[in-house]
């Protein structure tokens, strides 16, 4: 096997990684890049005059793609981008925007979102995407993909969460690029009557039409939602509830378009224009009308980040399918993977495209070896062992990734693929029909209402599975360390696997036992702390003590039942949470912390250095409370008022003493 592009490909993905770590000035960047390409120049003159390449003229290689990675993502830093739109606004500035809208995500509760591209910054050029905001308003339409408009509103950065082990929606939105979000209701703006030409405004027209002409063929709510998601990458338009039973069938990856799409797209063109083989140059020919029908998929799917990543991966594998070698069907998978590193290396932060990679590295790897482990006697049975090798290898190749990430696991995985994969290239390929029909107005009654049967039963056959959820292993810990540690040994199995070899026996038992000792260095560094979290309305404290939280809290509901809890005992690895009535005093190793209540007592002796917690908004004289106690720290957490708050703050800052809210600043932590 000739591991050349699988070795660059991953140093250029390790100087990817480093270079968003340590965020180098542009001329430090150049200047290390500098003695790299010194260092291949000599390299490559010297193995000009060799038989064969040496050492030294490989290990240049590999340093100069190591340093591009890290050039590649220095420039995709909005702070090295002259003209981004953060590098002409001041903090205090409320800027006149010309935006775009590129992209319409899923709505909370109160607002409608939208991704937007900058075209001006106070009628000067800038580029760059940043998040909107609008207000939900059933008199007015939301934005479409394509819409332009003058927006007069302060950027602010998006939240981080204030809880240990939350959501960090921030950290999920700078991967995409977005760096900053606006809300319509603190300005104001105007539609323009211009629009964005090129080919992904035609692509979400084009999706636009499609779905107002499945309404008029009167699909149900639930089943367009589906159609949507499965054929037009549209997924903003599920109910929860269906979300949640196909994530707690196994079955999430369904839902987006991406890999497992395209790749049962691929297989059945592959098939389809098999016939094309006969004919002289007929390779090539069939290569060509694979990959045009897949780009073609991906413009009606709306050309989504997801969704281009996995055409242009299968656009390579396609190649190397034809080549009828597993070595270049690898390759290629590396190669798309260099392509779209160089392209956008922030890609390689965004968890769609990890488990899309990771999923398909695994079924080249691994499946040809399962499927060697047994060989039935009919199709039917060949059909089915195939099916279950490539669904356990792709679970193999993402199961660490998806514990780190979601923190579950399906057991009934591969009943749900075993129901669904073998109808979903019918389902692809029936609703393209559907959709083309129903486009040109001639779509039958009986084939639209057999169609909607389907889908109706792939939503009930999901729930089914969703049901029984004694097989769904929730809240399991899975932190960084682990997940690499994982794939080292999977790695090293895999090799094994291949050639059995006293060396390689060796090398896994030494994974074993690097996985050992990282699970005993977690359990050592497990700490006890206390805990105020931040929770509107109530005061919660954690004490966490010898791998469980005790939990003081005034909630009208059970603690275990509120998520910023589940995810804080599962991202610790705590056994669980022991209930408890809020008390006054806290003492953790040494730190006193007196909680200050709605009635607004303090005990008559404060010890030096104590911390005082204020909940309940209470009425008191604060200079008089700081000048008899002289605190180490105020907090405030989210039981009180904002107008105490900021009341508060300002009597602290006067008394020279520390104030903390948690509403600002997040959970307070006492290790």
């Amino acid at each position: 096997m000739n591991t050349a592009i699988i070795r660059l490909t991953l140093l250029l993905l390790l100087g990817i990684c480093s270079g968003f770590f340590l965020e180098l000035s542009l001329k430090m960047t150049f200047l290390t890049l500098l003695p790299g390409l010194i260092l291949f120049f000599i390299s490559y003159l010297r193995a000009r005059k060799l038989l064969f390449p040496d050492l030294f003229f490989g290990s240049s290689v590999l340093l100069l793609f190591f340093l591009l990675g890290i050039v590649v993502s220095s420039l995709h830093l909005p702070q090295h981008q002259p003209n981004h739109y953060l590098n002409k606004i001041s903090s205090e500035e409320i800027p006149l925007l010309k935006l775009g809208i590129k992209e319409s995500l899923k709505p909370d509760l109160y607002s409608n979102k939208f991704i937007a591209e900058v075209e001006a910054v106070n009628g000067k050029s800038s580029f760059g995407k940043l998040l909107l905001l609008t207000p939900k308003d059933s008199l007015k339409k939301p934005f479409l993909e394509g819409e332009k408009i003058m927006l007069s509103s302060p950027l602010d950065p998006i939240a981080a969460p204030l809880n240990p082990h939350q959501f960090d929606y921030s950290a999920f939105m700078s991967r995409k690029d977005i760096w900053r979000q606006s809300d319509s209701r603190k300005g104001a703006y105007i539609k323009l009557s211009d629009h964005n030409s090129g080919i992904s405004t035609a692509a979400a027209n084009f999706r636009k039409k499609i779905t107002h002409a499945l309404e008029e063929n009167n699909f149900g709510k639930d089943e367009l939602s589906l159609v949507q998601a499965l054929l037009l990458g549209q997924k903003q338009d599920i109910s929860a509830a269906t979300y949640n039973n196909f994530a707690a069938a196994g079955a999430i990856h369904i839902l987006a378009v991406s890999g497992l799409h395209v790749g049962i797209i691929l297989l059945l063109l592959h098939q389809m224009f098999k016939p094309l083989e006969r004919f002289k140059k007929g390779k090539l020919i069939k290569t060509l009308i694979v990959i045009l029908c897949l780009w073609g998929f991906a413009i009606l799917a709306g050309l989504s980040p997801s969704v281009v990543r996995a055409v242009t991966m299968f656009s390579f594998l396609a190649v190397g399918m034809e080549m009828n070698r597993r070595t270049s069907a690898l390759n290629s998978v590396f190669l798309s993977l260099m392509l779209l590193l160089l392209i956008k290396p922030q890609w390689i932060f965004e968890v769609g495209f990890q488990l899309s990679y990771l999923a398909l590295l695994s079924i080249i790897l691994f499946q040809p070896l399962l499927r060697h482990l047994y060989s039935p006697s009919n199709r039917i049975g060949k059909y089915f062992w195939d099916l279950l090798t490539v669904t356990i290898a792709a679970q193999v190749g993402v199961l660490p990734l998806s514990l780190y990430y979601f923190h579950q696991f399906p057991g009934l995985f591969f009943l749900s693929n075993l129901l669904i994969l073998p109808f979903l290239g019918l389902i692809l390929i029936l609703g393209v029909l559907v959709i083309f029909l129903a486009l040109l107005d001639i779509l039958p009654y009986y084939l639209a209402e057999t169609y909607e049967r389907i889908i109706e039963t792939l939503i009930e056959t999901v729930s089914w599975i969703a049901g029984h959820e004694q097989f769904l292993f929730k809240d399991i810990s899975f932190n960084l360390p682990e997940v690499l540690s994982w794939y080292f040994f999977f790695f090293l199995l895999f090799l094994l696997w291949r050639s059995f070899n006293y060396r390689r026996i060796i090398a896994v038992l030494c994974s074993v036992l690097v996985l050992q000792a990282v699970y005993i260095t977690s359990e050592f560094q497990k700490s006890d702390r206390l805990i105020i979290f931040h929770k509107n309305r109530n005061s919660i404290i954690g004490i966490q003590e010898n791998g469980k939280l005790k939990a003081y809290h005034d909630l009208k509901v059970p603690a275990k039942d509120l998520r910023l809890l589940q995810n804080y005992t599962v991202g610790e690895d705590l056994s669980g949470i022991e209930e408890k009535p809020l008390k006054n005093i806290y003492i953790q190793k040494g730190h006193f912390l007196i909680m200050i209540d709605s009635s607004g007592i303090l005990p008559q002796e404060i010890p030096q250095d104590t911390k005082l917690l204020l909940t309940g908004s209470p009425r008191l004289n604060f200079d008089r409370v700081l000048s008899n106690s002289k605190p180490k720290v105020i907090i405030a957490d989210g039981s009180n008022y904002p107008s105490l708050i900021k009341k508060w703050e300002e009597t602290a800052i006067k008394n020279n003493i520390p104030f903390y809210y948690t509403g600002q600043d997040g959970a307070y932590i006492i290790e």
